[in-house]
């Protein structure tokens, strides 16, 4: 009887710890997968804000480096041993609910809208207490939502250059807010 007791407990215990080991492993799998460079390969006006088509339309080509040991982005901030935080957000379907503006993804604005859970990865500097740095992991890209600005970034390649020569800058030429 205590043996089948044991057992009953150890079961109920050891599952969900299991399971929220196994959750942290591919966390952790999914954060060494996102170390590189990245460079801006297209900037989109999306909303209203204060930065500037010019200022906005300079980060093209610009760098972010995300690595163990060092973060940098292109305002020229850098993070020496930065934490890395991976959050997965379910999307909303509802009609009619409007979220925060702390939920408020790329599907809100009608980016990548045909997700079913939106990955996140937020940066934050182990002596600062600013706000995170805070990207949309879609695929191999990363994507930033700044300001009324949508920055897409690329995985740069081996050589340090973007993988694509594709650059979208006409997107924001017109200074037309996407609705």
């Amino acid at each position: 009887m205590v043996n089948i007791l044991k057992t009953i407990i150890s079961f109920f215990v050891l599952i969900p710890l299991s399971s929220i080991y196994a959750d942290e492993i591919e966390k952790d799998a999914s954060l060494e997968a996102l170390y590189g460079e990245y460079f801006v390969a297209n900037v989109e006006r999306y909303r209203g804000g204060l930065t500037s088509s010019e200022e906005a339309l300079k980060q093209v080509d610009t760098k972010v480096t995300l690595k163990e040991s060092d973060f940098s982005f292109w305002d020229g901030t850098n993070y020496e041993n930065p934490v890395y935080d991976i959050e997965d957000h379910p999307v909303s379907r509802g009609e009619g609910n409007v979220p925060s503006s702390d939920e408020r993804f790329g599907s809100f604005y009608g980016y990548g809208h045909e997700r079913d859970n939106i990955r996140t990865i937020n940066v934050y500097s182990k002596e600062s207490s600013e706000s995170p740095y805070m990207f949309e992991v879609v695929e191999d890209e990363l994507w930033m939502f700044l300001d009324g600005w949508f920055y897409r970034l690329e995985r740069a390649s081996s050589e340090g250059g973007p993988l694509s020569f594709n650059k979208k800058t006409d997107a924001c030429s017109n200074n037309e807010i996407r609705g």
